[in-house]
This record gives structure tokens, sequence and C-alpha cells, in this order.
């Protein structure tokens, strides 16, 4: 005796016209979860160690000698093998606008950290002088 046809549940039915609906592939999602994760912590390691700059400095002081110069007072710190670098100061005047520009040459000592003072001509009276950028060179 042959047993009774089962009918086909409605899901069979629908997966017999249709075709099957595919689940998501676990180990799929797992590796682009994976590479995400090591793509995150490869650019916080560019981020914070590779991409460090080679010259950091930072402004002591300043003081106005005359209504043609300004004496400015910096601190440079050479990184990654940098002994040299290039400075750029500038002067200004009470409403901001440069009135002097300057670049020194800095020459790391045994640290490579140097504490300059710079004479900068001005064109005018200054009321401000500060670094603006360090290169290494």
């Amino acid at each position: 005796m042959t047993p009774p046809a089962t009918e086909p549940s409605p899901d069979d039915a629908l997966a017999e016209r249709y075709g099957r609906r595919r689940t998501p592939r676990r180990g799929l999602a797992f590796g682009l979860l994976a590479a995400a994760a090591a793509l995150a912590v490869a650019f916080v390691f560019w981020a914070t160690v590779l991409d460090r700059d080679q010259v950091t400095w930072q402004d002591h002081s300043f003081a106005v000698k005359s209504a043609s110069e300004v004496v400015i007072t910096f601190d440079v710190q050479l990184h990654r093998g940098a002994d040299r670098a290039v400075c750029t100061l500038h002067a200004l005047n009470a409403l901001k606008s440069e009135v002097g520009l300057r670049d020194v040459e800095v020459q790391g000592d045994d640290d490579n950290r140097v504490r300059m003072t710079v004479t900068v001509p001005t064109s005018e009276e200054a009321t401000a002088g500060e670094v603006v950028s360090c290169l290494a060179g």
C-alpha cells in the first residue's frame, strides 16, 4: 500500500514556484567585519604613529625691540631622524597684518631639541611675533 500523498506546505509551494531564499552566510559577514576592524586599527596606527610630524615647535616669547625689529624665542623638536629644519617666523602689527617675515635654519643638537632666539626685521612696529611653520629639510 502506498502512503497517501501529502499536500506541500505553503512555504514549499512558494519555494517550488520562486526558488528558495538564501540565508546569509555567517562566514562572509564575519570576514567583512574582521576586515573593517583591521582597516580601522591600521588607520589609527597611521594617524598616531606613522603620520607624526618630523618637526614640532612651540612659541616661547616675543619682544618688540624697536619700531623696525621684533625678537622671537621658540623651541623646536626634531623627530624621526630629522637633523635640521627651516622655520618661518612672522611679525604682526595691531591689525594682525604681517609686517615682517624671516626663514631660519635650525640644526638639531644631541637630543634634537633647540631653543632659538631670532630677530625679525619689520616694516613698521610689530605687536606680535610667532612661528608660522617648521619643515624638515
